[in-house]
C-alpha cells in the first residue's frame, strides 16, 4: 500500500495527487480471497479501475470500486483506492466513511497508520468544507436586506439565465447612469430648490447602498 510522504494533516491536501502516485498491483495480498480465481478476478478490476482513474474516467472507476470493496471488505488496498478517489472527488464524508469501514476489517498492521491518517484527514476537509459552507449561507444572510433595497431601487437585477430566479448581479455603470438619469428627467421642472436637496438625498442614498453591497460580496 502506498504510503503519503507527509503524515501532517493537511486543509488543503492534495488528493488527487496521493492518488497518482498509486501503482497497479502485481498480487492479491494473502488471506483476503477464498479461491485464486477470485483473486485474480479482484486484481482485474481493480488495476481496471486505476488505469480508469488515471486517464479520465473517474466515473466508471468509481462504481467498479465501490462493487469490489462491497464484495471484498478485507481488500484493503481497494477500500484505499475507493476513499482516495471519494476523497479526489471531494466527497469527504463518503471518504471518511470509506477508511473507517477499512479500519473495522481488522486490516494488516503495517495499513493501520496510514488508515488512520487518511481518516483524519479526509474528517479534517468535511470539516472544512462544512465551514466554508457556513459561512457563505451567514453572508447570503447578511445580503438579502441589501438585495431587497437594490432590487427596490433597481440597482440590483436578475443575472441572465438565472433559472430559479435567484441569481442575481449588480447593476452596470450605464445601468445605473440610466437610472439616475430618470430621475432627473422625472423631476426636472417639477420641483422647487427644495425638493432638488430630496432628491440629491435619495441618489447619496442610492450610492451608498450599492457601496454596502459591493463590499458585503467581496466579504
Amino acid at each position: 500500500m502506498a504510503q503519503p510522504q507527509d503524515q501532517k494533516l493537511k486543509s488543503n491536501f492534495k488528493w488527487q495527487a496521493a492518488l497518482s502516485k498509486i501503482e497497479k498491483m502485481e498480487e492479491t495480498p494473502a488471506g483476503v480471497f477464498t479461491s485464486q480465481r477470485e483473486a485474480e478476478r479482484a486484481l482485474s478490476i481493480y488495476n481496471r479501475a486505476l488505469e480508469h482513474l488515471h486517464t479520465g474516467n473517474e466515473d466508471i472507476a468509481m462504481i467498479a470500486l465501490e462493487k469490489l470493496v462491497a464484495t471484498y471488505p478485507l481488500f484493503t488496498d481497494a477500500a484505499v483506492l475507493y476513499g482516495l478517489s471519494l476523497g479526489a472527488d471531494r466527497k469527504y464524508k463518503d471518504a471518511e466513511l470509506q477508511f473507517n469501514k477499512a479500519l473495522l476489517t481488522d486490516p494488516d498492521p503495517a495499513n493501520v497508520e496510514i488508515l488512520r491518517h487518511l481518516q483524519a484527514q479526509a474528517c479534517l476537509c468535511k470539516d472544512r468544507d462544512e465551514e466554508l459552507e457556513r459561512s457563505r449561507r451567514r453572508n447570503e444572510k447578511k445580503l438579502l436586506p441589501v438585495r431587497a433595497s437594490l432590487a427596490q431601487a433597481g440597482i440590483l437585477e436578475r443575472a441572465a439565465g438565472s433559472a430559479d430566479g435567484d441569481g442575481v448581479r449588480m447593476a452596470s455603470s450605464r445601468e445605473r447612469d440610466d437610472l439616475m438619469r430618470q430621475i432627473n428627467q422625472g423631476n426636472k421642472g417639477s420641483y422647487s430648490s427644495s425638493s432638488y436637496g430630496s432628491r440629491n438625498k435619495t441618489v447619496q442614498i442610492i450610492s451608498i447602498v450599492i457601496i454596502i453591497a459591493a463590499l458585503l460580496f467581496f466579504l
